[in-house]
């Protein structure tokens, strides 16, 4: 009423005034005995309706005072009362048009009130709403998947039933207490962590927001639940992360730092700082103060490459040395990466997180190491010894010197190999006794001789020592060779010459033994023969003194090979030592039809030798090669001037010497003649010959095709 008789139409007074009579109507069409919640909603219709009528009162008086102002214009003129009644028509229609927007504002009022329950049912979170006696009123989707629990089995129960029991008692104090305070709402997390309980007995942790509002003198709660369930099983995740990496930090010995690329900053933990010297909060810049001048281009090149927008890696690991003040140098490992935000062309670096360790022990040990192994490079590079490793069967490492035992030129001609391939078949089973020794826990293996194989495929004696190891890679041996073959050589003349000594001493006693009883067998055979005329008897004398004479040529054989005289050299020409031999075995040579050729150098100057010895390697050569050819054939005797030596050979065309027999022609009781045909002492007592006379002899031969012996002598002056 005070509305419509105010003059104005638009008086802040006069709203007022509506808004405190649609208040006590609203409160004046709502029963006392009906339930709050009842109460509440029809106090919200009632002032949806009278806001309504308010609004259209309005609009009236406005369209009243139109009427107005067309009545006085129409007794200003007379001509006005058309215009009146068309104002009268037009106040009607406006007042028409203010019962229609009242409709209009009830219905929106209605769509909010549904938008509002739409809200409400579709929120994440759960909302719960209660009365002062703790009662739920109200219970959305997300509380019922919360609690497991329905709506309508929900609302009218007390808010305790999702509530542990030991928590009830405490809730509802706390409530009551929330209720009578100023504060209207509290928001989430600040009343801690909650327990909530489900409908199947689980408790499980929410985080609350609670608020309250008094209506009628009533108070009524809602509160806003979230299940925290996996966000504190993450948490808990993430502290056990958080404390693995720290205690990874601690064992590592690792500072850790986080430069932000917009401030500058950097923020180091305290190993960090203690590593760079600088306090927490300090510029980049200022963190690398103490990188060493050479080592600080190479960091800041790396930290700009990674913080690039197109860096293929934002990663980077670096190690660097940290010069302090006081003079000491450090190594450091800086291991970081580079965050970015956005993509793009617009991908910006945002931050580098680190870490720093130092590793100047591990630098200094290394160092040791490399010493070391340095040590043991060279020991093995001039060891005498051809040191192998083997692992799992295959060889991993060969010396230069086992590379020369084997004759091979490159390491990958070794390397990869199985030693059973490098040794001879005859030392497979001492082998393998000594690997199962050395994995049957024993680190050496006795030292052993053996045989190699070289490449080429030419045996050679070694002796072959081994111990087992281990390295990170697994278990190993080590094997080292030692070539032999001259300590054979040795050994074995050695051997040759205790038999020569043991043949002198024999020779001695049988040319005393033997010589004498010769001699008187000769003497007697020969005076038989002047004085028999029995030619049977005769032909057996002569036979008798032919086999004493053969046995005087052995005696004396035996007799020159174990007691050589000195020679007594001289300038000799050997053209007449070679024709006097072979004048003296013309009979012999026609007999065995045997034919001889002499290419015989003129010029060939003379040579120094003892000429009784010369002839009796000629003698011995010119015999062997008669012998060889028992069917005839031809010796070729040559002699020409070899740089500062002379050359003589005798050839024939025989059946030639195997290969596997060539090399032990002048061993001492060697022979390919029949028995009795031969000692075995002849081509030995010819080399000894040659060598005393500082020259040489070789043999080669060619089975079917002949033998040729080579002699060569120095010049004589």
């Amino acid at each position: 009423m005070l509305t419509l008789q105010s003059p104005r139409d638009r008086d802040s007074y006069n709203f007022a005034a509506v808004v405190t009579l649609l208040t006590a109507l609203g409160g004046y069409f709502s029963p006392r005995d009906i339930h709050p919640a009842v109460a509440l909603m029809n106090r919200v219709l009632g002032l949806m309706v009278m806001w309504g009528v308010t609004w259209m009162i309005v609009r009236q008086k406005q369209a009243r005072s139109q009427l107005v102002g067309a009545r006085a214009a129409q007794a200003q003129a007379e001509a006005g009362r058309e215009a009146a009644v068309a104002a009268r028509e037009l106040a009607e229609a406006s007042a028409t048009g203010a019962i229609h927007r009242e409709s209009q504002a009830a219905r929106e009022l209605l769509v909010s009130s549904l938008r509002l329950d739409g809200i409400v049912q579709s929120a994440m979170d759960a909302i719960i709403t209660s009365d002062d006696r703790m009662q739920i009123l109200l219970f959305n989707e997300a509380a019922e998947r919360m609690f497991q629990c329905p709506a309508r089995e929900a609302i009218g129960q007390s808010v305790d039933k999702f509530l542990p029991a030991r928590f009830r008692e405490a809730h509802r104090h706390h409530v009551e207490a929330f209720g009578r305070s100023r504060v209207t709402s509290r928001k989430m997390g600040q009343l801690g962590k909650v327990m909530g309980l489900r409908a199947n007995g689980e408790e499980f942790p929410v985080e609350a927001a609670i608020s309250h509002i008094v209506v009628e003198g009533r108070t009524f709660y809602t509160v806003i639940l979230r299940d925290i369930t996996e966000r504190l099983r993450a948490e808990e995740q993430l502290r056990g992360i958080e404390e693995r990496s720290r205690l990874a930090l601690e064992a590592g010995q690792l500072g850790a730092w986080e430069h932000d690329v917009a401030t500058d900053l950097v923020e180091l933990d305290a190993r960090a700082r203690a590593i760079y010297r600088c306090d927490s909060g300090v510029t980049l810049g200022a963190m690398l103060a103490f990188v060493h001048p050479e080592d600080l281009p190479v960091m800041q090149d790396l930290i700009a490459a990674a913080r690039r927008p197109d860096a293929p890696d934002s990663r980077f690991t670096a190690e660097c040395r940290m010069r302090y003040p006081d003079g000491e140098v450090r190594w450091m490992v800086v291991r970081a990466q580079v965050f970015f935000e956005r993509e793009g062309a617009n991908r910006q670096a945002t931050r580098i997180v680190g870490t720093t360790q130092d590793v100047t022990a591990r630098k200094r040990v290394e160092h040791l190491i490399r010493q070391s192994e340095e040590r043991y490079r060279r020991l093995i590079a001039v060891s005498p010894y051809g040191i192998l490793v083997v692992r799992s069967e295959h060889v991993i490492f060969a010396n230069d010197q086992a590379l020369k035992l084997f004759g091979a030129v490159k390491a990958e001609e070794i390397v990869g190999r199985s030693p059973y391939e490098l040794f001879h078949p005859d030392c497979h089973e001492v082998m393998r006794e000594h690997t199962r020794e050395l994995l049957g826990g024993s680190h050496v293996a006795p030292m052993v001789e053996e045989r190699i194989v070289k490449l080429d495929g030419v045996p050679m004696d070694v002796e072959v020592s081994s111990a087992g190891f281990s390295d990170e890679e697994g278990p190993a041996t080590l094997v080292m060779l030692r070539d032999i073959s001259e300590r054979k050589r040795l050994q074995e003349r050695l051997r040759k010459t205790e038999r020569i000594a043991e043949l002198g001493t024999v020779a001695s006693g049988m040319a005393h033994e033997i010589g004498t009883p010769m001699n008187v067998i000769l003497g007697r055979a020969e005076y038989l023969m002047d004085r028999v005329t029995d030619e049977t008897v005769k032909k057996g004398l002569q036979t008798i003194v032919a086999q004493v004479e053969r046995i005087t040529r052995v005696m004396n054989q035996l007799l020159a090979f174990a007691r050589r005289k000195p020679p007594e050299r001289g300038p000799l020409a050997l053209r007449d030592v070679i024709e006097n031999s072979v004048e003296m075995f013309q009979e012999r040579l026609a007999k065995s039809r045997v034919q001889v050729e002499m290419q015989l150098d003129e010029t060939c100057p003379k040579v120094q030798a003892d000429a009784d010895q010369m002839n009796q390697v000629l003698i011995n050569l010119i015999m062997n090669a008669v012998h060889a050819m028992p069917e005839g054939g031809q010796i070729r005797i040559g002699m020409a001037q070899a740089d500062t030596m002379v050359k003589l050979t005798v050839a024939d065309t025989g059946q030639g010497i195997p290969p596997e027999v060539i090399a032990r022609v002048f061993d001492p009781f060697f022979t390919t003649k029949e028995f009795g045909k031969g000692t075995g002492l002849g081509l030995t007592v010819v080399k000894g010959i040659i060598e005393e006379h500082h020259g040489s002899i070789a043999a080669e031969s060619q089975e079917g095709k002949g033998t040729t012996f080579t002699i060569l002598l120095p010049k004589s002056g």
